[in-house]
């Protein structure tokens, strides 16, 4: 009886491993292209990248005015012109999806001399962590799980993936802003997400000189609602940060979290000093918490002009060329100690 369970054991694994062999040589690559189409990117450029360049839309996006319509990655390699930096773009996305792009990066011999990744403040916040976009997002590492080819292509069919609808999202993240408490070390007459949106959208915390209009209104809700938020241990984009470190740690390469630009500017005269304070507590928590020896921490937070955002109705971290330039020459200097026999100054 032993005998035949192991036969059929070696058989079951034999099928397995053909299977695998021509779903590889078949459909794979169409399928990977068109789920994961980051992971091929990586793949095939390890050999001819120095640094590599992981972002959102934050490093892609362009002012229709813009004379330079370069990306952020791009500007920051203007000051390195030796050095080969890759970019590996995908919207919307954030450090849970990163960390998986890092697996790609040990399938060969060769490794780059730095990593440089976007730390988007609001990836923290509960309507980006819960956002209608994550499950398209989870669907797109299947493939980089540790399994044979057609095992991820099964488990992609089953969609065995955090796979929530847009509603249960929606719930997940509202009722965050109901409960979870907000902590300032003085007085504070809101205690959570949900009591401030109310006030701010009954007009209660807006000047009354007739400046204001229901516009107005609006985006500083907007606001509120992207930023008011304690970054701390349990939040999940800090394990997702702090897997991103140990991986760079435990392979020796160089880690930038390029943090970006919000507009400081707006939320204080729209909102006011205590949503300001927020931003830069939750700024100082994650340079307190990664700055070290292996990893550098490019604090662009209030460097760019709140007129040089191209959103001026919405939370977003897209720049004219005047900030994507400014947080790119802030980068390629934080970068220079690194590479000092590489810099060259562009602008």
């Amino acid at each position: 009886m032993l005998k035949r369970v192991s036969i059929n054991i070696i058989l079951l694994v034999l099928l397995l491993l053909g299977l695998d062999i021509i779903y590889t040589y078949t459909f794979y690559e169409k399928d990977l292209l068109e789920k994961s189409k980051e992971i091929p990117e990586i793949r095939n450029s390890l050999e001819n990248t120095d640094i590599y360049y992981f972002g959102e839309s934050s490093n892609i996006t362009y002012a229709p005015d813009d004379s330079v319509q370069n990306s952020i990655a791009e500007l920051t390699n203007f000051f390195y012109p030796d050095l080969k930096i890759k970019t590996i773009n995908k919207y919307a996305t954030h450090a849970g999806i990163y960390k998986h792009w890092l697996r790609e990066i040990n399938r060969k011999n060769g490794k780059p001399g730095a990593l440089i990744v976007t730390m988007n403040l609001r990836s923290f916040d509960a309507a980006w962590i819960h956002s209608k976009l994550e499950t398209q997002l989870q669907e797109s590492i299947v493939f980089t799980r540790p399994f044979p080819n057609i095992v991820n292509r099964f488990l992609l069919s089953l969609q065995a993936f955090d796979n929530k609808s847009e509603q249960e999202r929606e719930l997940e993240m509202l009722e965050e802003w109901r409960t979870v408490q907000l902590r300032f070390p003085f007085p504070f007459k809101y205690k959570t997400v949900r009591e401030w949106d109310d006030a701010t959208a009954a007009g209660l915390n807006v000047n009354q000189d007739g400046t204001w209009n229901q516009d107005k209104i609006i985006l500083a809700c907007h606001y509120v609602k992207g930023y008011a938020f304690n970054i701390d241990e349990n939040n999940p984009r800090i394990r997702d940060f702090d897997e991103i470190a140990e991986w760079c740690n435990k392979n020796d390469i160089k880690l930038y979290l390029n943090l970006m630009a919000e507009n400081i500017q707006y939320a204080d005269s729209l909102v006011g000093k205590e949503l300001v304070f927020l931003m830069r507590q939750n700024r100082d928590f994650l340079k307190s918490r990664y700055e070290g020896k292996n990893c550098t921490v490019v604090d662009n937070l209030e460097l760019v002009n709140g007129k040089w955002f191209i959103d001026q109705n919405w939370t977003t971290e897209h720049y004219n060329y005047k900030g994507r330039m400014a947080i790119a020459k802030n980068l390629a200097l934080s970068m220079r100690k690194e590479f000092k026999n590489k810099f060259k100054e562009a602008y």
